[in-house]
């Protein structure tokens, strides 16, 4: 079929101080970009800039490509899908859907504001749209895939990260338990555990992690570009 559909959910940062630091959706994006016959619509929270140049990027690269972009803030999921739901009925039931949001806080300690943000951002949203979205696809094809980023195992290299991993851990348990539940509705559900990456959101910890690494703790850091090849890679295996 002509112009396949993905929805990725967090895309478009950058970093500020270095610009080829990119985040893993940012790369997700410029990477499949470069395909033939497909529709992107990409959802971005705080890097509404980042995002805009994004997608000027991938238009001045491929004008053949149709992307759009459009806010949607993960700790205000249940508001902010009437948003997203009313975008998709322009742009169509997506074939793929990626939910490569997430959030961090590399303190020992932290409030209990930001474990609840955690908490919303790392689980209940993506189960959130997982049901929604999931239901969508099924209606409309019977079948789809549903791709999740979680970088557990980068999370078990810092000590101040338990929140962060009992947030993915839940999310993984999720998955595992309703995996046959989507299935039958023709619904595909993987998981992408990428390890240490170099991206925005690890940037300010980079050379704790090259000390992991001289150490011999961690095998690698690696880059944004390889995790979004890999998700690239299960994303066309449905195309």
């Amino acid at each position: 079929m002509v112009n396949k559909k993905i929805l990725v959910i967090g895309a478009g940062s950058q970093s500020k101080h270095n610009p080829s630091i990119k985040g893993i959706g940012t790369c997700l994006i410029e990477r499949l970009s470069r395909e033939k016959q497909l529709s992107i619509l990409f959802t971005y929270c705080n890097s509404e800039k980042g995002a805009s140049q994004l997608v000027k990027r991938v238009t001045l690269s491929n004008p053949s490509c149709e992307i759009s972009c459009l806010r949607f803030n993960s700790l205000r999921y249940e508001k902010d899908w009437s948003v997203l739901d009313s975008k998709l009925s322009q742009f169509g039931t997506p074939y793929i859907f990626v939910y490569n949001a997430g959030v961090r806080f590399y303190k020992e300690e932290l409030s209990k504001d930001e474990r609840k943000e955690t908490m919303k951002v790392n689980y209940h949203c993506p189960i959130f749209l997982i049901k929604k979205i999931a239901n969508k696809m099924a209606a409309a094809y019977g079948r789809g895939k549903i791709i999740i980023t979680s970088s557990i195992l980068a999370g078990k290299h810092h000590p101040f990260l338990e929140e962060y991993c009992s947030s993915k851990g839940l999310l993984k348990r999720y998955v595992q338990e309703h995996e046959d539940y989507w299935k039958n509705k023709g619904i595909e559900i993987l998981v992408v555990y990428p390890n240490v990456t170099r991206t925005p959101m690890t940037e300010e910890r980079l050379d704790f992690y090259r000390g992991l690494v001289k150490e011999g703790k961690l095998q690698k850091i690696s880059s944004s570009e390889e995790i979004a090849e890999s998700i690239a890679k299960l994303c066309f295996n449905s195309l």
